[in-house]
């Protein structure tokens, strides 16, 4: 399973009486979320991950097809609605024969829309889009757009064949999949954006991308019914932690990685936390950083700046390769203490250093550690992280599922552009 140390962790000053109630609080929590789905209508779908992954021989069909007829795959969503899925793709990468994929409906730059339309000339293309309800104005947009473009393509049939659409049952978008003839998924209505990357949200473009989504499930099963079943799991030692810290003024958590290709699981992560806590003028400010290039831009804030944060390392055991460092014959660099050292011993060397200096500096550090980054291990991350923020927003006194404060700014962009209500 996932690991979680609490490397060079300082003494807390939190009463031991009010750590105990607050471990007595998230195991009540952790029984709650999965006694009774009741107990949060329309929101806890993605508890367990085979029942969320509906449709999903249906998604190996129409994924094998994506791969042996597609140049380019685009993926059409914003936030919750494709942030999973590029994720794993970016960290895993796709299988050779699969599509080049590319991202829209993420933005609202006429630069970026213009620059994925020149890359789809003169290519096989096939989209998949992605919006709940279809009403959030980025994915619709840009799936006019790009029906427009593929219309002058294709014909009439072909584009149904290359459009996939995905969202809730009885939602206009499912009925432009009928007028279109094209095939459609369900995005379940029980389940958030957020929470939504083991539902056909995320399985087709990873499908698509010619990974492994029965590994990816795996990982996340096993990792439910561990968190299910376990009292004291990880999910909620990590949720206690956080929340500890926050109650003595620790408000800013910092996810930090040394493997470059956990980029947008970054990404992932912080919108799962920022959407989930961040209410009611609460709530764990969630940030990133990708080292060892940020050490040498962020780091001396976290070094030497306000004591109000919190990092958790994400090391992965395995990197998936090695280079080693040979000795240099022509020219005399200074380097010469590196010889014959593989840069997954320097790496290591340097998140050490990393972790006793800012540790020193009065950073809480935690790290969880995971075998290797591949589909079953991503099923199992995202699925610890997904439990232990729904633990950790009920610690906080906060619904962890809804997101009003996203609303309030889509309301006042409405107006602005027009829209009737």
């Amino acid at each position: 399973m996932l690991t979680l140390k609490f490397r060079k962790f300082y003494p807390e000053s939190l009463p031991p009486a009010d750590k105990e109630a607050l471990i007595t609080d998230a195991e009540q929590a952790r029984l709650s979320l999965y006694a009774d789905k009741q107990a949060d209508p329309g929101v806890k779908g993605w508890l367990a991950p085979l029942e969320s992954a509906v449709q999903l021989n249906y998604i190996k069909t129409l994924a094998a097809d994506i791969r042996a007829n597609a140049d380019v795959f685009v993926l059409v969503g914003v936030g919750g609605s494709n942030q999973a899925a590029r994720a794993v793709i970016k960290a895993v990468k796709p299988h050779v024969n699969a599509p080049e994929i590319l991202y829209a409906g993420n933005t609202l730059s006429a630069y970026e829309l213009a620059d994925t339309l020149a890359a789809l000339a003169d290519k096989s293309v096939y989209i998949n889009v992605i919006a709940k309800n279809f009403e959030t104005l980025e994915p619709g947009s840009h799936f006019r757009v790009l029906r427009r473009y593929m219309s002058k393509r294709y014909s009439p049939d072909e584009l149904g064949r290359r459009f996939i659409l995905t969202g809730s049952r009885n939602s206009r978008l499912e009925e432009i999949s009928k007028e279109m003839g094209c095939a459609f998924l369900e995005f379940p209505v029980e389940i958030g954006g957020r929470y939504s990357a083991f539902s056909p949200v995320a399985l087709l473009p990873l499908a698509a991308a010619g990974l492994d989504i029965d590994a990816y499930l795996k990982g996340a099963d096993e990792m439910y019914r561990h968190i299910a079943e376990t009292p004291g799991n990880i999910a909620v030692q990590y949720a206690v932690s956080r929340n500890s810290l926050y109650r003595q003024g620790y408000t800013v958590e910092q996810l930090s990685v040394f493997e470059p290709r956990l980029y947008w699981m970054a990404w992932w992560w912080k919108q799962l936390f920022g959407e989930s806590e961040g209410k009611d003028s609460k709530g764990i400010f969630p940030a990133s950083a990708i080292y060892s290039e940020d050490l040498h831009s962020m780091g001396q804030y976290i070094q030497d700046g306000r004591r109000n944060l919190i990092e958790t390392f994400i090391i992965a055991e395995n990197s998936g390769a090695s280079l080693v460092l040979q000795p240099e014959e022509l020219t005399a660099d200074g380097f010469d203490y590196l010889d014959g050292m593989d840069f997954n011993e320097i790496n290591r060397a340097a998140y050490l250093a990393t972790l006793e200096a800012h540790s020193a500096g009065g950073v809480h550090c935690l790290e969880i550690s995971v075998p290797c980054i591949d589909e079953y291990n991503f099923g199992r991350l995202y699925y610890f992280f997904m439990a232990a923020c729904a633990i950790s927003g009920k610690l906080l006194g906060v619904n962890p599922f809804d997101q009003e404060g996203v609303e309030d700014y889509k309301r006042s962009m409405f107006k602005k552009l027009g829209k009737r209500t």
